[in-house]
């Protein structure tokens, strides 16, 4: 393999200590594992690491739009011919970070590769250690599994005998060349001791719907404007609101208008009898989010 390859390799590495929370043969209560092997793609071909985590026991329940960051720590052994690779690179040891972002179905990362000598473990491997958080996110009501998926943003930094810092790798790197390492089975669900998988009873955010109006009198349009976003957490709400326009207590129109990042817009044309009119979007909920509405009104003169 070439250098290239060691680098790919020592992404996967810093990244399989990430996702960690405690390592070593034995499991200590409240610990949830899983064992994660991976492909990592190079121009040389491919390597295949593997890793061992252990993740503190998640809380029992968590609220749509809540984060919650569990410490973690893991080890993780580099093959010797991949060591062999870096040392001739003039790596002699090799530190770094990586971040993996939360997403409705993986666990996300945010760990520190500590500072780790070459070939310091049995037969030339090199075993590291890797502290930090796994980040938990709840994105839509119903039970949520703790699964470790791909390996996300990995910054490598590689030092001299001096302990003067050589040169960084980054997976992906810029130009898409080294890419995330991917992990083989898919997702791995995270288990305790009695192999039962981790999970978080995940419940619905109450909602606001900030609902603003204004009227353009050249152009005889109303316009209405809401922001849903959960009342606790902020969750940006999604799917659809509609907006109702009313002249005093009568109707005059409903749009319904989907969501985009939280917010929706409606414009209601050839608005030209003067009065007083309100707007108000009603959002109805979605996965994560429970029902709310709001109102806000303008004059026509």
């Amino acid at each position: 393999m070439s250098a290239r390859t060691f680098k790919l390799i020592g992404a996967a590495g810093a990244a399989a200590l990430a996702l960690g929370t405690t390592a070593g043969p034995a499991v200590a209560a409240g610990e949830e594992t899983a064992t994660v092997n991976y492909t990592c793609t190079s121009p040389a071909g491919d390597a295949t690491p593997s890793a061992t985590y252990a993740v503190n026991k998640p809380p029992a329940k968590m609220v749509a739009g809540q984060t919650v960051k569990l410490p973690a720590t893991a080890t993780f052994t580099l093959d010797a011919g991949t060591t062999g690779l870096a040392q001739v690179l003039g790596w002699t040891s090799f530190g770094g970070t990586l971040a993996t972002t939360p997403t409705a179905t993986r666990t996300g990362l945010n760990m520190t590769l500590a500072k780790t000598p070459l070939a310091n473990g049995p037969a030339g491997t090199t075993v590291a250690n890797v502290t930090g958080k796994a980040v938990l996110r709840a994105f839509k009501a119903g039970t949520y599994t703790l699964k470790l998926g791909n390996i996300g943003q990995v910054h490598l930094q590689g030092y001299d005998a001096s302990n003067a810092p050589v040169s960084t790798v980054d997976f992906p790197s810029p130009d898409n060349v080294f890419k995330p390492c991917v992990n083989t089975a898919g997702a791995t669900t995270l288990k305790d001791s009695l192999s039962n998988p981790a999970t978080v009873a995940i419940s619905k955010d109450g909602s606001k719907t900030v609902t603003k109006a204004s009227y353009n009198s050249k152009k005889d349009v109303a316009t209405g404007t809401a922001t849903v976003a959960g009342s606790k957490y902020k969750l940006a709400g999604t799917g659809k609101v509609k907006f109702t326009l009313k002249k005093g207590t009568k109707t005059v129109k409903s749009i319904t208008a989907s969501l985009k990042k939280g917010k929706a817009t409606a414009a209601f044309k050839k608005i030209k009898a003067k009065g007083s009119y309100s707007i108000t979007a009603s959002f109805k909920g979605d996965a994560g989010l429970k029902g709310s509405s709001g109102k806000a009104t303008f004059k026509v003169k």
